[in-house]
């Protein structure tokens, strides 16, 4: 079995990767294969219709996906040797993923989606739907991925693993544009995800009546997404607030805008085309759609984002490319008749 270690003071040389983290990676294995295999079957006349994991349970395969990155990244960092956080965080951080992912699958096993759309719809769901075997393979995963997290976070040798972060040299602390991407970020997600409706449809599925909906139910796979960058350009700023950056300020700003431009991206495509038409991946009859405040909000916040990011890694990429010809260009002489430089 492959092992990485690190050395002590005296040559002393300790195991840095656990076989408990090497249980949660097969688990990842098992998530990433279950993401490619049908979920359910919808039973009826025509034999039954099956559904895949990423148009059966959407928020349920982001939390599967996530699961598996969380415990990949967290074997690389172990294997490189530096990490921004110790071992014992790491391990902890494979377990809690594992653990919303499995409880999240678990419930839509139990409850179905199909049929009711919402979070209240009870155990009937199920009456109708036949569990296949990916989704089993996807709980299982999962379940491995929580077990061998948490042993992890309890291994000796993630005790032995301390922190070990790559901080840039250039730390500028917060920044008024920084905190205007931060806020940016925060914004696009709050918006239209969280308390604040994001469309106004009619007709849909031949109801007689306007229906409001929020994001986060409407658009799972994009609420997911900007979740995801959110909560990674939120950590990159508090890092440089806190003086502890592993980038510099320009590549700092270059990053959030970049993840300013694929929020807004994403939301402005759902705000061109609603989910609504092909709820479930059918068509399905729907009459007109109206984008509400709430996705407004999430897609001017995200353009800000990205342009105060932008504002950031220009001025500080020219300031360090001129700090740099200050020190890099010599010292200019005079040369008189006789060849000697004064």
């Amino acid at each position: 079995m492959l092992r990485c270690w690190s050395r002590q003071p005296y040559g002393v040389p300790v195991q840095r990767i656990s076989i408990w983290l090497w249980l949660a990676v097969g688990g990842a294995g098992l998530q990433l294969s279950a993401l490619g295999s049908n979920f359910y079957v919808i039973n009826g006349k025509d034999g039954g219709t099956t559904k895949d994991a990423w148009l059966g349970i959407p928020h349920a395969s982001d939390l599967i996906l996530a699961s598996a990155v969380v415990t990949v990244v967290a074997l690389a960092l172990s294997a490189r040797g530096r990490s921004p956080v110790s071992g014992r965080t790491l391990g902890t951080a494979v377990a809690v993923v594992g653990a919303l992912a499995t409880a999240q699958l678990a419930y839509r096993m139990a409850v179905p989606p199909f049929g009711c759309l919402t979070y209240n719809c009870g155990a009937s769901a199920k009456s109708d739907v036949t569990l296949l075997a990916g989704i089993w393979i996807g709980l299982i995963g999962c379940a491995l991925a929580l077990i061998g997290g948490l042993g992890h976070a309890l291994s000796a040798a993630a005790s032995r693993t301390p922190a070990t972060p790559d901080v840039s040299d250039r730390q500028t602390g917060m920044t008024p544009w920084l905190g205007l991407a931060g806020l940016g970020l925060v914004m696009s997600f709050v918006g239209p995800f969280t308390f604040l409706d994001a469309y106004r449809v009619e007709g849909f599925m031949g109801s007689s009546s306007a229906a409001t909906w929020g994001g986060w139910l409407s658009a799972p796979h994009t609420s997911s997404l900007v979740l995801a960058a959110t909560i990674v350009g939120v950590t990159l700023v508090v890092a440089a607030a806190r003086r502890r950056s592993l980038l510099s300020p320009s590549a700092l700003g270059a990053t959030l805008a970049v993840l300013g431009f694929v929020i807004s991206s994403r939301e402005l495509f759902r705000m061109l085309q609603p989910p609504f038409s092909s709820a479930g991946g059918q068509d399905t009859a729907v009459g007109t759609v109206t984008i509400l405040a709430g996705f407004w909000i999430g897609f001017v916040a995200a353009v800000v984002a990205c342009v105060a990011a932008t504002v950031q890694a220009v001025l500080y990429y020219r300031e360090s490319v001129s700090d740099e010809a200050a020190t890099t260009s010599p010292t200019q002489g005079t040369t008189t008749s006789t060849g000697a430089t004064t």
